[in-house]
Protein backbone atom coordinates (compact mmCIF):
# COMPACT_ATOMS: atom_id res chain seq x y z
CA UNK A 1 0.00 0.00 0.00
CA UNK A 2 0.84 3.58 0.01
CA UNK A 3 1.26 6.12 2.63
CA UNK A 4 -0.37 9.09 2.65
CA UNK A 5 1.49 11.65 0.33
CA UNK A 6 3.65 9.06 -0.86
CA UNK A 7 6.16 10.04 2.21
CA UNK A 8 8.19 7.43 3.22
CA UNK A 9 7.87 6.29 7.67
CA UNK A 10 10.54 7.02 9.90
CA UNK A 11 12.08 4.67 12.18
CA UNK A 12 10.18 3.73 15.44
CA UNK A 13 12.05 3.41 19.04
CA UNK A 14 10.98 1.95 21.90
CA UNK A 15 11.80 3.61 25.40
CA UNK A 16 12.30 0.53 28.15
CA UNK A 17 11.68 0.97 31.82
CA UNK A 18 15.57 0.18 32.39
CA UNK A 19 16.11 3.26 29.50
CA UNK A 20 17.42 1.18 26.55
CA UNK A 21 16.16 2.56 23.52
CA UNK A 22 15.17 -0.26 21.01
CA UNK A 23 14.67 0.37 17.12
CA UNK A 24 11.80 -1.78 16.49
CA UNK A 25 11.16 -0.33 12.99
CA UNK A 26 13.85 0.31 10.46
CA UNK A 27 13.09 3.97 8.29
CA UNK A 28 11.96 3.23 4.97
CA UNK A 29 14.08 3.33 2.21
CA UNK A 30 13.13 4.74 -1.50
CA UNK A 31 13.76 0.91 -2.58
CA UNK A 32 10.72 -0.03 0.08
CA UNK A 33 8.52 2.64 -1.89
CA UNK A 34 8.58 1.13 -5.07
CA UNK A 35 9.53 -2.19 -4.02
CA UNK A 36 5.63 -3.53 -4.91
CA UNK A 37 5.75 -1.22 -7.85
CA UNK A 38 5.57 -3.63 -11.06
CA UNK A 39 7.20 -1.82 -13.84
CA UNK A 40 7.90 -4.93 -15.74
CA UNK A 41 4.23 -4.58 -17.38
CA UNK A 42 5.27 -0.55 -19.04
CA UNK A 43 5.94 -0.77 -22.46
CA UNK A 44 7.32 2.66 -21.92
CA UNK A 45 8.71 4.16 -18.33
CA UNK A 46 10.07 7.78 -18.03
CA UNK A 47 10.62 10.39 -15.49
Amino acid sequence: GFNYNGKLRSSELLLREDGEVVEIRRAERVEDYFATLDFDQLERFEV
